[in-house]
């Protein structure tokens, strides 16, 4: 049995680990912790088998009479003091009792596909519903990353990995966890492109089974982008275009090839188009409001100095690179109200700098001119969107609206000719997975200290004095000790199998 053991590689164990780990930050949040979720939630019941019991007109076209839990379940937000044991003593779970509001996809501000499919999962029991639906998102991440994995070209392994691993701490890694189409916006940008790359180096004469699987991981990643949100149909279309970019030849293969791209591209620009939030976005949010960066700010204002025209312009361009720093931790998590510690986003910047850098190190044209590309529109959409609303950076604009371009740029830093180029030491690895894990490791104890007790509260140890946790016989501790192993051992088998090109092209 132990030999047996010996034998099966450390490479297996990822998918299973990487599982612990996300099911982990399914639990250390309450439902309703996601950004927006009341919205979300209320939209994916009114989108179920029990819409006609659970979601009946209102008296305006705009209103729908829902469960008065859902419309109500963010009862912790904005007070990082206050605990979700709020959800227990303020209300019931009961989804009979009901009552009007407007807090729901009910004029087409969101694309349908991400309510239609997890409005299946909807039923009598809010938790039990809303549980699923978050193991639902999980299982969809790893399912394409894992068959990614398998049916990507050597040389596209890398970035796949390290494409994730240095952009989803902690903000990505905590969407993923929650009930926000953001989690399915990462998922499809981030392995659509990619896809779609393994698509086009293909071969149809050899690899027929192969082409036709990555073919319908394409598909099925911008639909899964593009049906959860407005923007990300854009930057689903996006990744379509740089691709093309990287890999366009004058041959009849591929332009026959191409077709399935720009197909999906048109498809792609058809949910974006018929998406209300991706109007009104690009046609700037406009006067600032409670959607700010939480606790955490960035070159604040005198309160009495207001900016417009150049002067805006210039202050939002300059300070951009917050709202990437944002996705790494300097943004506060949920409702903008769970900061973390400067230690997160240290060390995340940190593994993304030198794994980029490394990557910057393996330049060719065309990667230069789609990174640049990718680059300008990071800058540029959120500078235009704020200039258009007359906001400043850290109002209206959040990372998490960015991160599926962030996920695809971590990718394309590191996208080489052949496997094996991007090459660390023992001690860069070790400093690599050091940083990430220790981030990780602080980013989810806090998470759910937020929520276990509130920030008031203080402590090593979260069992003790927990004022809310989950039914069951698993405490937080045991969660954060065991997430946290989990994503330790991960990040150290994935950066292993990449630093030995020979594993990796056994694996």
């Amino acid at each position: 049995m132990i030999a047996r053991l010996r034998r099966i590689p450390l490479l297996a164990l990822a998918p299973v680990l990487a599982l612990l780990t996300l099911t982990a930050w399914v639990f250390a949040s309450p439902i309703g912790a996601g950004p927006d979720d009341d919205f979300h939630l209320v939209s994916s019941w009114c989108a179920g088998p029990t819409a006609a019991e659970t979601c009946a007109p209102g008296s305006e076209p705009q209103t729908r009479f829902v469960p008065e839990a859902l419309d109500d379940i963010e009862c912790f937000a904005y007070d990082p003091t206050r605990s979700a044991a709020c959800q227990g003593s303020d209300w019931s779970w009961s989804v009979t009792d009901t009552v009007e509001t407007d807090r729901g996809n009910f004029v087409g501000a969101y694309p349908p596909v991400f309510y239609a499919v997890t409005g299946v999962l909807t039923g009598d029991d809010i938790q039990l519903s809303a549980i699923a639906m978050r193991l639902l998102t999980v299982l969809l991440f790893l399912g394409i990353t894992v068959a990614l994995w398998m049916l990507l070209p050597l040389r596209l392994r890398a970035p796949l990995v390290w494409g994730w691993l240095i952009t989803t701490v902690p903000l990505g890694i905590f969407l993923l966890g929650t009930n926000n189409p953001s989690a399915w916006a990462m998922i499809g940008v981030g392995s659509s492109w990619l896809a779609l790359l393994g698509w086009f180096e293909t071969s149809w004469s050899t690899e027929r089974r192969r082409k036709l699987a990555l073919g319908g991981l394409f598909v099925a990643s911008v639909l899964m982008a593009a049906g959860a949100r407005g923007d990300a149909a854009l930057y689903a279309g996006l990744g379509i275009a740089l691709v093309l970019v990287l890999v366009a030849v004058r041959r009849r293969a591929f332009l026959l090839d191409a077709i399935l791209a720009i197909v999906m591209g048109l498809v792609a620009l058809a949910f974006f188009l018929s998406a209300r939030q991706s109007q009104s976005g690009l046609g700037g949010f406009g006067g600032g409001s409670n959607i700010s960066a939480g606790d955490t700010g960035v070159g604040s204002l005198p309160p009495d100095v207001t900016l417009e025209g150049f002067g805006l312009f210039a202050y939002n361009l300059l300070n951009v690179p917050f709202l990437f720093t944002g996705a790494l931790g300097d943004w506060a998590l949920g409702w903008l109200d769970t900061s973390m510690p400067a230690i997160v986003s240290a060390a995340a910047v940190a593994a993304f700098v030198a794994v980029g850098f490394a990557g910057i190190g393996r330049m060719g044209g065309r990667k230069a001119l789609a990174l640049a590309a990718l680059v300008l529109v990071l800058v540029a959409l959120p500078v235009y969107v704020l200039q258009a609303g007359g906001d400043l950076i850290g109002e209206q604009v959040q990372p998490r609206y960015i991160l599926p371009l962030i996920v695809m740029l971590g990718g394309m830093l590191v996208l080489t000719r052949t496997a094996g180029e991007i090459t660390f030491s023992t001690a860069q690895r070790f400093a690599i997975v050091a940083a990430l894990a220790g981030a990780h490791f602080v980013a989810l104890h806090l998470n759910l200290r937020r929520y276990i007790t509130g920030i008031d509260a203080s402590g090593v140890n979260l069992d003790a004095g927990a004022e809310w946790w989950w039914a069951g016989p698993v405490g937080p501790n045991a969660v954060w000790l065991l997430g946290s192993l989990a994503y330790a051992l991960l990040v150290w088998i994935l950066v292993r199998t990449l630093a030995r090109p020979a594993v990796l092209a056994a694996s």
